[in-house]
């Protein structure tokens, strides 16, 4: 036993110095040790250098003693190194279940911490939208007839977004008041009691429209039976509506624009409309009117529901006054405190200031009190007062990073309503001004008496819009 213990101890010390020789001595050939054959020979190499004083019995039970050791040591380090590589593979494997796990938990709506929810938001891309709004869109009795002869006998309005179309089509989203009803079981009639074809809803959709308000004054027009037909009508041209509706469940229209949750509200003062209406009509449960604790509790449910923006349309004000009264201003600030984003006003058919509010809580919010009549047969010549032909149309957009959002840019964009005759008969359109001004893509189109009038719709209009709101 001694004797094999002193072998096992000689050959651990002609390892250490074959190593330390090979290394020193750079005239040797180099060692290359791969597999356990390489090692085996290798010591076989080795053992032949020694001085041989020991008998070949001797020699052989010291090369077996080297062998067996060295053999155990290879084994050893094959076996370590595979253990080590299976805790790493298994480590990775941990490592990737987790980033699963946290992408699978963020996918199931559960909730994150907040060192994720930061590095989410950081990561955000920025959202943006461009929304244009646009004030009354009605139908009088001579826009009727002329729809009828353009269309042969199938009430073809397109004719008159001719030169606008383009301009609505160039927005994320675009919305207008739909100010008549569309009720194919009574007469076809403009004022007081309005009621369009029903093809009217298509040819507001291509024109590049995507959402009418139905909540107005004439909603009632062709009484409850009208609120129905027209919301037919509607759906048939493929728009969206908000301000009327057939369940109570349906106040709130929501749209998603470019990744963002978009909340429409749509309410009126009332449902008169009729000059010679002695007793006002009760109201409807298929209509939004201006109530403050059913706006203040859309609002909150728009909110709740998580709206990244929340637009309202109200109809409401005096009409043909420049200017909006007391409890207007106050109700539309209120709006903007409880949550609203935009606030769009229409009904005075004339043009009324905008402005730029900052809600208590640091918000701000955009309130544009009229948007005056975006198409109408109201002139100059018909109701001696030429700012029922002058409109605007207000370009926002808005953007989101995170969770911070924001009304990024506004342009004001006046129009102008007028009128020219052809075989037809009377031609409503709608005109960009800056597009028939000096350098606009349709200079040509129009001859001076147009031209100047547009030019007063153009001055007239964006000293209104930006004149100082205060009560």
């Amino acid at each position: 036993m001694v004797k094999r213990f002193r072998y096992l101890f000689l050959c651990f010390i002609m390892i250490f110095t074959l190593v330390a020789c090979s290394s020193s001595n750079s005239n040797e050939e180099e060692v290359k040790i791969s597999t356990i054959d390489d090692l085996m020979a290798n010591i076989e190499r080795s053992s032949g250098d020694e001085e041989g004083d020991l008998s070949p019995v001797e020699e052989q039970a010291k090369n077996d003693v080297k062998k067996e050791d060295a053999r155990d040591k290879w084994e050893k380090s094959i076996a370590r190194a595979k253990k080590e590589e299976e805790e790493a593979k298994k480590r990775r494997e941990n490592l990737t279940s987790f980033e699963d796990s946290k992408t699978r938990t963020k996918r199931e709506g559960s909730k994150p911490t907040n060192e994720e929810a930061s590095a989410d938001d950081a990561n955000e891309e920025e959202k943006t939208a461009r929304i244009k709004f646009f004030g009354d869109t009605m139908a009088h009795l001579g826009q009727i007839q002329y729809a009828y002869n353009y269309g042969g006998g199938s009430y073809d309005f397109s004719n008159q977004y001719y030169y606008i179309s383009d301009f609505v089509k160039d927005a994320d989203l675009a919305i207008t008041n739909y100010e008549t009803t569309s009720n194919p079981n009574r007469q076809y009639a403009g004022y007081p009691r309005f009621n369009t074809p029903e093809t009217y809803p298509q040819a507001i959709k291509d024109a590049g429209f995507d959402v009418v308000t139905t909540a107005n004054n004439h909603s009632l027009d062709t009484d409850e039976e009208g609120i129905f037909t027209t919301i037919d009508a509607i759906e048939s041209a493929g728009l969206d509506y908000v301000g009327t509706h057939e369940e109570e469940g349906e106040r709130i229209l929501y749209k998603e624009v470019n990744g963002m949750k978009l909340a429409i509200l749509s309410y009126t003062y009332g449902t008169n409309g009729i000059e010679d209406l002695l007793t006002p009509r009760e109201e409807v449960p298929y209509i939004n009117y201006l109530h403050e604790d059913e706006i203040k509790k859309d609002i909150e449910e728009a909110k709740k529901n998580k709206a990244d923006f929340i637009i309202a349309y109200p109809h409401w004000g005096i009409e043909y006054q420049s200017y909006p009264e007391g409890e207007i201003i106050e109700l539309a600030r209120s709006m903007v405190e409880w949550g609203a984003d935009l606030v769009i006003g229409n009904h005075p058919h004339v043009v009324q200031p905008m402005e730029r509010y900052k809600a208590e809580d640091g918000r701000e919010g955009l309130i544009a009190y009229s948007l005056g009549n975006y198409i109408s047969i109201q002139s100059l010549e018909n109701n001696n007062d030429i700012r029922v032909e002058q409109s605007v149309a207000y370009e926002v957009t808005l953007k989101k990073n995170g969770k911070d959002k924001k009304i990024a840019d506004v342009k004001i964009h006046p129009l102008w309503v007028g009128s020219t005759y052809d075989d037809y008969g009377q031609s409503i359109k709608t005109y960009l001004a800056e597009d028939f001004l000096d350098g606009g893509k349709y200079y040509n189109e129009v001859d001076e008496n147009q031209r100047y009038r547009i030019q007063q719709a153009y001055d007239m209009t964006m000293e209104t819009v930006t004149s100082e709101v205060s009560q």
